[in-house]
């Protein structure tokens, strides 16, 4: 139990030396907002790469799976790149629900339906949620300004 806490205070010591180091020198950039989370947990995987070759030698850890650098490494790309464009496809999808949405007011206002609010308004809801998500991270970080889609 013991060797067990030193482990943890050991790599709670690490971990405040060296994440901020490592941090400020991630090469992982979003490129749009939307996309920050899947770029913090992509740097995330590239820190712990850099640390288990450091914590799996034989004056540190000994655990004697090298192996595991290899596959948080090729992990950290994918995560910051294919992954994150599910969030592109969020964006198409909410706009195509307003899309349908604005379809079927034009179908209820046909059929004499009222539902208390028009159901066409809706699009402009969801556009603007999709146009949040694609907002561009180069475009507005530099100048300072944030102007989601005009």
């Amino acid at each position: 139990m013991k060797k067990l806490i030193s482990i943890g205070v050991a790599l709670a010591l690490l971990t405040m030396a060296v994440v901020p180091g490592a941090v400020a020198a991630q090469d992982i950039e979003p490129d749009t907002y939307s996309k920050i989370p899947f770029a913090i947990i992509g740097s995330g995987l590239e820190l712990m790469a850099d640390l288990w070759g450091i914590m799996d030698t034989p004056e540190a850890l000994a655990i004697g799976m090298p192996w595991v650098g290899d596959v948080l490494d090729a992990m950290a790309p994918w995560t910051a790149g294919p992954l994150s464009w599910t969030v592109d496809m969020l964006a198409w999808g909410v706009s195509l629900v307003g899309d349908v949405m604005a379809a079927a007011d034009s179908i209820l206002v046909a059929m004499d339906v009222d539902l208390g609010f028009p159901l066409g308004d809706v699009k402009d809801i969801t556009d603007t949620i999709a146009c949040g998500l694609l907002t561009s991270w180069n475009a507005t970080v530099p100048g300072g300004t944030f102007t989601p889609c005009g």
